[in-house]
């Protein structure tokens, strides 16, 4: 039995994953569908082709973005193995001994925490769900939702064997508990490590989304700020940036941005930025015509929502930092070797994964050419398997023998299936053999299937309103934003570049973008001039300005147990917009 299934057999055994995982999933795939639908029609396209544009031309927008990082006073480190990025992180933090480290998968993929934990240095998940699958010690399930595989009162028995015996299991509770926890850790640390969605080649910036507030803390407080980021990572310009960000949030999470979308420009007065650019195989990856496309993921997570296979066994049962179909096919292509060779034999071939990607990587023809792969090579499939296989091409390859195969079949069905169906309550285990039934006609397959087609999905009391000043009033009430006629008292008052009406969100650039200030205050105050409102986020590049630059989208959240909106995690739970001049 190989690896994966040995995982995937003790996921379903021992903890029943997919009883949790099944409705959720469900309702974020139905939500992300409607939340893209509220876009451009064309935002999967424009971030497809920001993706493949920059894949195409790597190498070339690498070598602009160390220019440009170079005119900001930003270092830039490259890394040919996760061992020697987890060396140059070592080496940039000198003597720093409490690290502040927010959600980053390639962070997760070089083993970077672990590698610091055990070289003296005191490192602290900021992230709420990492935080949590720090303590339980067997890593994230999900590349957008680590925890999504805990229950809440699971959870509260981590925090209790940590040294919290909290009185109840609520997720807001829990949700706050960790917060302030990281809250006091930011108050005495002595540098952040981030992630980054993007790179942005033309002008040396980065694009970080999230939902908490803990990047916001990452990049405003601590002295020295290390970005660790994947070589692909990179786009050619802001249109791209934002075309990706576009369709980002609502492949995720069914948001339509995140609460925090930050530009990082140059460094804050007396902080030290660096960058650290993990190849660690993706040159690799990147020469060989079949799979290169992959490095176009924008790791939004949709591919694994859509999955059954993923939904069954969850994300631990892949033994790797990458779950799901992206995962399935990540991960034997950075670790040729590393004994994940079985994992695109972990899907149903459905193509799912591949309908549901934001960027149009052809997941499922690369898990075919990677079962070629891994039985060329002879690193799965035994004789008997071999020959098995064998015997079916040749009973299948004519009509008559198709026939003749599928009646046989029914028959072993009926005559001898009961041997190997469980007894059982049926419907505990997604692997059980089906009940043998009659042909069915295939055309009437796809009458019966479900509608794969994207329109608005919009509830049919919704009529939205005529001007875009409206619209965006309406979205920015829905997220929790008021519109009072004046400033609350004790709010923190800013001059907003510009807003979004399709999301609600507001730009703020230049001196407005203190996040020390932002995140202390108790309420804030945006000022937006109607004639600044765009329609979609793209929009917003002529207003974005040259250095730093920060997108808000109603107060800062967290989903992370059991899906749970726990609103106001790091900053105001307060937000007012005031429209001037007034709208009639």
């Amino acid at each position: 039995m190989t690896g994966f299934r040995t995982r995937a057999r003790r996921e379903i055994a021992e903890e029943h994953r997919s009883a949790a995982l099944l409705p959720i999933m469900r309702k974020l795939v139905a939500d992300s569908r409607a939340m893209l639908a509220r876009g451009p029609a064309d935002a999967r396209d424009r971030a497809a082709a920001a993706r493949a544009d920059a894949v195409d031309r790597l190498e070339e927008l690498q070598r602009r973005l160390r220019e440009q990082l170079a005119l900001r006073g930003v270092g830039y480190h490259r890394a040919a193995t996760a061992a020697e990025a987890v060396d140059i992180v070592r080496r940039l933090l000198g003597d720093a001994r409490r690290v502040a480290k927010s959600k980053s998968m390639v962070a997760e993929e070089i083993g970077l925490t672990h590698a610091l934990r055990e070289a003296g240095i005191d490192v602290l998940e900021t992230d709420i769900g990492e935080y949590i699958v720090d303590l339980e010690g067997r890593g994230p399930s999900h590349v957008t939702a680590p925890a999504v595989h805990l229950n809440r009162a699971r959870i509260r028995d981590l925090l209790a064997r940590a040294g919290a015996p909290l009185e109840t299991d609520d997720p807001v509770v829990l949700s706050q508990h960790i917060r302030d926890v990281v809250g006091r850790y930011f108050q005495d640390c002595d540098a952040a490590i981030t992630g980054a969605n993007t790179a942005i080649a033309s002008s040396g910036r980065f694009a970080i989304v999230e939902n908490e507030g803990n990047v916001a803390l990452g990049v405003s407080h601590p002295r020295k700020h290390i970005i660790v980021t994947g070589l692909e990572k990179v786009v050619a310009d802001e249109a791209g940036a934002l075309a990706i960000l576009q369709v980002l949030a609502p492949s995720a999470t069914a948001q339509p941005l995140t609460a925090f979308t930050h530009i990082l420009g140059s460094p804050p007065p007396g902080q030290e930025r660096h960058v650290v650019v993990v190849d660690n195989g993706r040159s690799r990856i990147l020469a060989d015509p079949r799979y290169r496309d992959v490095l176009r993921c924008i790791r939004c997570g949709a591919c694994m929502n859509a999955c059954p296979v993923y939904r069954a066994v969850s994300g631990l049962a892949y033994g790797s930092p990458y779950m799901g179909p992206i995962g399935a096919v990540l991960s034997p292509l950075l670790w040729p070797r590393g004994g994940q060779a079985d994992l695109p034999f972990a899907s149903t071939l459905c193509g799912a994964c591949t309908e549901a990607c934001p960027v149009g990587i052809p997941l499922h023809r690369m898990l075919l050419d990677l079962r070629a792969d891994a039985v060329e090579r002879g690193a799965v499939a035994g004789r008997a398997e071999r020959a098995a296989w064998k015997a079916w091409a040749a009973a299948c390859s004519l009509p008559t023998g198709a026939r003749a195969a599928a009646a046989m079949a029914r028959l072993g069905l009926r005559g001898g299936g009961r041997l190997v169906r469980p007894l059982a309550a049926r419907g505990a285990d997604p692997r059980l053999l089906p009940e043998p039934a009659e042909p069915h006609d295939p055309a009437l397959l796809a009458a019966a299937g479900p509608d794969r087609s994207e329109r608005p999905v919009i509830a049919p009391e919704e009529v939205l309103p005529p001007t875009p000043v409206e619209r965006f009033r309406l979205r920015a009430g829905q997220i929790g934003v008021g519109f009072p006629a004046a400033a609350p008292a004790s709010a923190l008052e800013l001059s907003a570049a510009a807003a979004v009406a399709s999301t609600g969100s507001v730009l703020l650039t230049g001196a407005p973008v203190d996040r020390r200030a932002l995140l202390a205050a108790p309420a804030v105050a945006l000022r937006v001039d109607p004639a600044t409102v765009v329609e979609y986020p793209a929009g917003l590049e002529p207003y974005l300005g040259a250095d730093d630059a920060l997108i808000l989208t109603g107060p800062s959240r967290t989903a992370d147990i059991e899906k749970v909106i726990v609103r106001g995690i790091h900053g105001s739970q307060e937000y007012a917009v005031l429209l001037e001049p007034p709208i009639a």
